[in-house]
């Protein structure tokens, strides 16, 4: 019967010891790609204030360590009129697209009309 059912000791059943592997980089990694996205965030700000001639207000709402976007940024600029607004933004995101930075870090931009 014993070689069918093993006899177990009693008492709290013994615990297996545990391997964990850890890559002593990950943390740095993730804190090199917070640093970028963050850096990128400022200079799509600068850039659209330079663009559309006013403050913008510029807010990382979503951020993803995942190819190929790395966050969702939502831009508040200034706004006069849909056909100017259109072609600034045209011209906005032509400049991120051929910024090295931005183009390094891409982000889904979302412009909104600032309520100022």
């Amino acid at each position: 019967m014993s070689e069918i059912l093993p006899i177990r000791p009693a008492g709290p059943p013994q615990e297996q010891e545990r391997t964990f592997y850890v890559d002593p980089t990950r943390g740095e990694v993730a804190t090199r790609r917070a640093w970028e996205q963050r850096a990128a965030q400022w200079r799509a700000r600068e850039l659209a204030e330079r663009v559309f001639g006013g403050e913008v207000t510029a807010r990382l709402t979503g951020r993803s360590g995942a190819r190929p976007f790395r966050g969702l940024l939502h831009m508040e600029v200034p706004f006069a009129d849909l056909e100017s607004h259109r072609a600034l933004e045209t011209v906005f995101l032509a400049s991120a697209a051929r910024d090295p930075l931005l183009s390094e870090v891409p982000f889904v931009f979302v412009l909104a009309p600032s309520l100022r």
